[in-house]
């Protein structure tokens, strides 16, 4: 699909393309991009015997996304041009990394180069180009969102004797709160439990999905749960201690798109969880 010059591609290793001449007199542009809407299924259905059609695909996934790219590097120099070009083969990188388009909403996806970058010669200073990116998760993200929750606690309150009028001055935490995903894409997540804790506890009560630490946290410590496929957990954020997690409610954790209810608990503590996320799109 052609893409407007206005349309600004960033790459984490380095270059952006569509963003006018450098200090250089140098113009990086990228013309079109193909594959940037929503992947097909990974998987199919079963010949219904018998009967006309196919049984559905059983919990269908994404394939992988893969990325076709063309555009123009133009210099005022053959010098110029050749640095451009090196500078562009070292961006689309055979290591996975970032690329950002800004088409309206800014989306991310993790790519790295699978085929070549091939190049045509219109002048000496100005070359024609095109790439194919592989995107192993299909998934582009928007903004990153965080939400902090508390254990569900209650201070203060009334103090005895009783002296009249009384004044209710406790203030009390649920534990509960409500996130947004703004995408069209299930969102994976990370959560941080932070000690003290014991046996903590996460819960997407939209889905009614859950994820429990059995384990005990003293305070300060904290381990880090990466609610993927395959799920990790690393203590301190080193230490291995996936073997440590249960979860429940079906499928794989994440955050829905739209609104999602979130719960906190635990069995004692005073320690507090942290949901990191990104809006989330296919």
């Amino acid at each position: 699909m052609p893409f407007p010059e206005e349309n600004e591609f960033t790459f984490s290793t380095g270059i952006s393309l569509n963003t006018g001449p450098d200090a250089d007199g140098v113009l990086m542009t990228c013309a079109t991009l193909d594959g940037w809407g929503s992947p097909g299924s990974k998987t199919s259905g079963t010949s219904r015997e018998g009967e006309h059609g196919e049984s559905p695909a059983p919990n269908p996934k994404l394939q992988a996304r893969t990325l076709q790219l063309t555009g123009r590097i133009e210099a005022p120099s053959i010098l110029l041009r050749q640095q451009a070009e090196h500078r562009l083969q070292a961006a689309m990188s055979l290591n996975l990394f970032d690329l950002t388009v800004v088409d309206g909403i800014p989306l991310r996806v993790t790519a790295q180069r699978s085929g070549e970058i091939s190049r045509a010669d219109d002048t000496d200073t100005k070359v024609t180009w095109q790439a194919e990116l592989k995107c192993p998760d299909p998934r582009r993200y928007g903004d990153d969102q965080q939400l902090l929750l508390n254990l569900p606690s209650v201070t203060g309150g009334v103090r005895f004797p009783l002296r009249f009028p009384v004044q209710f001055t406790g203030s009390s935490t649920s534990g509960d709160s409500t996130v947004v995903n703004a995408g069209n894409e299930t969102a994976p997540a990370v959560v941080t439990f932070t000690g003290p804790l014991t046996t903590p506890k996460l819960t997407n009560l939209l889905t009614g999905q859950w994820v429990q630490y059995n384990d005990t946290l003293a305070s300060g410590e904290f381990v880090v749960l990466y609610l993927r496929n395959p799920l990790v957990a690393l203590l301190q954020g080193t230490a291995l201690r996936t073997g440590k997690v249960s979860t429940g409610g079906g499928g794989t954790w994440g955050i829905k798109p739209g609104s999602n209810a979130i719960a906190f608990r635990a069995a004692t503590g005073s320690g507090t969880a942290l949901l990191e996320f990104s809006d989330t799109y296919q």
